[in-house]
This record gives structure tokens, C-alpha cells and sequence, in this order.
């Protein structure tokens, strides 16, 4: 056949099958069973009318489990937005940074509906801390049970993140509530990460025999979360300078009030040449304000898959930091969604990958009905 003849006759198949897939783009018989749900948007707000959110989490009944720091306990439909309060505890104190801070669920909530939750209290002398247990039923959180409490607290440094392991152990960050001089004090709870069954009682393995303290040298601690390789990390505030992601082990001293970060000045030295200091495994000056940080595995966003993210307060935005193979150091560290939603306390992950976000005002401080939770469908 002659060679032009050839190549006609491909052009007229390739247009042919062009016009045909354009017109099934253009009426198309099979549309996508599982549509994006929010074609034309990265984000969408969830609820916008919360007071102060501290702590979101993804509930086994496919809800957001949501405490602000007035007090309040809810539900949340991440999808309508509808909220149902479950208790608005009376004793909670909120002045400045306290109030109703962390809380986590139960990890076999069906056979046993607890909620932990940690909360400042108005004490004899001030300010004071306590940790509890409720029971989810009808709808509502009762029995209170008190598992420790006159733990230091004060209106800034209280911590209170909290995180159950899978061997059934209780994790919970105290802050150094202001006095700089309880974060070394074995015999205070401030400063501290605190391990506990989940009954409230001493595990008999602690590091300090006899005592809920797991390791110490804490300045104020409020990101604390499991990595797959098994390690516990955390996130955590310092000063002006020397932020902290801490890779946590049993009764290590972290150093705070007299190593900040790293060891690299003659004072810190000094401490370090009496008492063994394990020293962060990354740091920022000047300070961003780290707040709770969670592990996303999710494929959703493909820049967030496998890294841990941490949610920032004062530099307001979301952090991806990559952990080394060995686990011992940060390798990447990545900024997103910078100054698009205002100080940033929280972020919960659905088991499907779905990524909320809690949102705390524009500045120090502000209680404003403004604060939000986010979904965060992909990066803008």
C-alpha cells in the first residue's frame, strides 16, 4: 500500500478516536462512584462557633471527640457539623493557658467506654492539676473518677497531652507550671512525662520506683505521640529559643532549666558533666510554639505520607518533619498552610486519612467565639 495512503489512514483512526473520547467526557455513562467530596476546594470548615478547641480526636463511632478549654466535652458530625455536648465540667478553672486541656479515648472503647481527660482546678494555694476518668453512656460523660490531681499547675506551662500505648499504659506531659526548679525535682510531678496504668495506680516497671514519673528535665510538653518503629516523641516549648521534638525514653532527663536543646555552651556543660542529659533531636530559635504532633500514613497528601505533623501556635502553620531510619534524629523539616488559618492547636487523623484541624485565634490568649475545626481535603 502506498506509504501516503498509510498515513491518512492513521490520522483519520486518531481522530476518530479522539472525537470519541471527548465526547465521552463530555456525557459520561459511569460516573465516579466516590467523588472527591469537595471538587473545588483544599479545605472546609467543619464548625467555626468553638471555645478555645484543645483537643480533637477521631472517636470509633466515625465522630470528632472535642474538648474545648471552658470545660466542655462534645461530638462532633465531621460531616454536618452538628454538635452534642456530652459534660461541661464545673471544676474546671480556666485562666490564661489552663483549663480543660488533653484527653484520649479508651483504645478498646466498645468493651470499655472511658474517657481520660486532664483538667486545672482551683487548689488551696492556686492553680492545681488533675487527671480523670469518665464514663461514655447514653450520649453523655459520667462517674467521674479522679486518677491523680494537685499536680503543680498555674496559667501558663501545664502540658497535658496525653497518649495510651498499646500495652495499655497511660502517658500524660506536665509542665514545669512556671517555677523552673520543679522540672528537676523528683519529688514533683510538674516538668515531668508521667506514666500510669490506666486504673490510676504506679506500673511496677516505672523508672523511679514507686513514682508515676517517666522522665523529667520538661520545660511544657504538648505534643506526645507513638511512632510505628515504637518510640513515644514529643514536642515541646522553650523560651525564646530551643524549641524541641524529644524522642523519649525511660528516665532520661531532658535537661530544662539547664540544658535547652542541645549541649553547646559552657553553663550547659557544666550541668551535663554531673548529670546525664538526653539532648532533643531537633530544635528551632527563634521559637515557633509547637503544639500536639500526630503520624500520618495516609496517601491523601502525598507530602505529608510517613512524617510526622505538628501543629504550630505562634508561627501558625502545620510542620512535616521526617524521622530518620534510626529514629534518633529529624532529616526534613517542611511548613505548610502558613498563616492561612491563624494559631494552629491540633490535629486528628481519621483511620481512612482524613486530617483535621483546631484552630485557636489569631493571637495569645483569644477566647473569641472564632475558633474552628478544619478538613483539610489537600494542600491549597
Amino acid at each position: 500500500m502506498n506509504k501516503r495512503i498509510i498515513k491518512y489512514s492513521g490520522l483519520l483512526v486518531a481522530l476518530v478516536v479522539l472525537w470519541h473520547c471527548s465526547s465521552d467526557n463530555n456525557n459520561d455513562p459511569d460516573p465516579d462512584p466516590n467523588p472527591d467530596p469537595n471538587p473545588t476546594e483544599a479545605t472546609s470548615t467543619v464548625i467555626s462557633t468553638l471555645s478555645v478547641p484543645w483537643e480533637i480526636l477521631w472517636g470509633p463511632d466515625n465522630f470528632l471527640w472535642v474538648a474545648e478549654r471552658n470545660g466542655r466535652i462534645s461530638r462532633i458530625n465531621p460531616d454536618s457539623g452538628a454538635q452534642q455536648e456530652l459534660i461541661n465540667i464545673n471544676a474546671v478553672e480556666q485562666v490564661q493557658e489552663s483549663g480543660l486541656l488533653g484527653m484520649v479515648l479508651h483504645p478498646q472503647f466498645t468493651n470499655n467506654p472511658y474517657v481520660y481527660a486532664v483538667y486545672t482546678y482551683s487548689g488551696g494555694s492556686g492553680l492545681l492539676e488533675r487527671l480523670v476518668r469518665f464514663t461514655y453512656e447514653n450520649n453523655s460523660l459520667t462517674n467521674e473518677t479522679t486518677l491523680l490531681e494537685n499536680i503543680p499547675a498555674a496559667s501558663i506551662h501545664n502540658g497535658s497531652r496525653l497518649l495510651i500505648t498499646p500495652d495499655l499504659h497511660l502517658f500524660m506531659t506536665t509542665g514545669d507550671a512556671g517555677n523552673t526548679s520543679l522540672s528537676q525535682n523528683t519529688n514533683s510531678l510538674a516538668g515531668k512525662i508521667l506514666r500510669l496504668n490506666l486504673d490510676g495506680s504506679i506500673p511496677n516497671d516505672n523508672p523511679f520506683t514507686g513514682s508515676y514519673i517517666y522522665s523529667i528535665g520538661h520545660r511544657n510538653p504538648q505534643g506526645l505521640v507513638l511512632h510505628p518503629n515504637g518510640n513515644i516523641y514529643s514536642s515541646e516549648h522553650g523560651p525564646t529559643n530551643d524549641d524541641e521534638i524529644n524522642k523519649i525514653v525511660s528516665g532520661a532527663n531532658y535537661g530544662w532549666p539547664n540544658v535547652m536543646g542541645v549541649i553547646d555552651n559552657s553553663n550547659e556543660e557544666a550541668f551535663a558533666s554531673t548529670t546525664a542529659v538526653t539532648e532533643s533531636i531537633f530544635n528551632w530559635t527563634p521559637t515557633i510554639a509547637p503544639s500536639d504532633m500526630v503520624y500520618y500514613t495516609g496517601d491523601a497528601i502525598p507530602e505529608w505520607t510517613n512524617k510526622f505533623l505538628m501543629a504550630v501556635l505562634k508561627d501558625k502553620k502545620v510542620v512535616a518533619l521526617t524521622l530518620s531510619g534510626d529514629g534518633n534524629s529529624i532529616t526534613e523539616e517542611a511548613s505548610f498552610l502558613e498563616d492561612e488559618f491563624g494559631r494552629i492547636r491540633d490535629i486528628a487523623i481519621s483511620p481512612e486519612g482524613r486530617i483535621f484541624i483546631a484552630t485557636n485565634g489569631e493571637s495569645y490568649g483569644d477566647t473569641s467565639a472564632t475558633h474552628r475545626i478544619i478538613e483539610i481535603h489537600r494542600l491549597p
